[in-house]
């Protein structure tokens, strides 16, 4: 493949995170911010709590970190006050499998390779 396209590609799939991937419903996670780097964890349980439940449902979700790059333009659009920091953003909708990105399988390292349970 030429570099150009390789190029055009890449560039075409980051643009696709700002359309949410065509997801029929888009929500924007934000957290207070006088809330510190815990809250934020907290924040991220919650998100991967309601991802599960939508799975549970039959939904696919996809978590769209690029829109927290832009928050003035998310913000302004979406009328988001100033105290609330824009975390990232969910697409959610029904799972595609002809999705070309559906078909992308990606190698996991085993847990054991970065996590280690010490036994008391």
């Amino acid at each position: 493949m030429h570099v150009f396209a390789i190029i055009a590609k890449s560039i075409q799939s980051h643009v696709c995170n700002f359309d949410f991937i065509g997801a029929p419903l888009a929500g924007i996670v934000c957290m207070h911010r006088d809330l510190g780097p815990a809250d934020a964890v907290s924040v991220g349980m919650y998100l991967q709590t309601l991802m599960l439940a939508l799975a549970a449902r039959g939904l696919d979700t996809c978590v769209e970190v690029s829109v927290a790059g832009y928050p003035e333009v998310v913000r302004a659009e979406l009328n988001i006050p100033a105290e609330l920091t824009i975390i990232c953003g969910l697409a959610v909708g029904y799972p595609d499998p002809d999705f070309p990105t559906n078909k992308l399988h990606i190698g996991r390292d085993p847990v054991a390779k970065h996590v280690r349970f010490i036994n008391q």
